[in-house]
């Protein structure tokens, strides 16, 4: 009898409707300006967003470069330090951590430590645009 009772309460369990449960949201951070103190400013009209995942190798730098539209990088891995060559601002990011970029500005970025750097980088542009501007070398 008991077992009878307990495979109708298994039943009853089993069958019931899963309770919905809200997702849970970690906030990484809200920003409204770039690295540089810029207002984040999104291209007018269409807009296409591409998404990539970059792996500098440690010890690596960056050739100097600038973005025309706003990108948005998120650190996965890795220390990355950012040098603005136009405000002379130089910043570390750390994994879990947003890097929102210079608009127009001319920067590097240098892999610290013996880890590559992961960043998964967020760009916004006009569609068919591309994002990035290598400074060109003296002559």
């Amino acid at each position: 009898m008991k077992s009878t009772a307990f495979a109708a309460l298994l039943a009853l369990i089993l069958a019931a409707p899963a309770v919905a449960r809200a997702p849970e949201t970690t906030r990484i951070g809200q920003y409204d300006a770039t690295n540089s103190g810029q207002r984040i400013l999104l291209p007018s009209g269409p807009v296409q967003v591409t998404v990539n995942r970059v792996t500098i190798a440690a010890g690596t730098s960056l050739p100097v470069h600038k973005h025309p539209f706003q990108r948005f990088g998120y650190v996965e891995a890795g220390t990355i330090r950012v040098s603005n060559l136009d405000t002379g601002k130089v910043v570390e990011y750390h994994p879990g951590e947003m890097i929102i970029e210079a608009r127009d500005q001319w920067h590097t970025g240098l892999a610290l430590g013996d880890t590559p750097v992961v960043l998964l980088v967020f760009d916004q542009t006009p569609p068919g645009q591309v994002n990035m501007v290598a400074k060109p070398l003296p002559r």
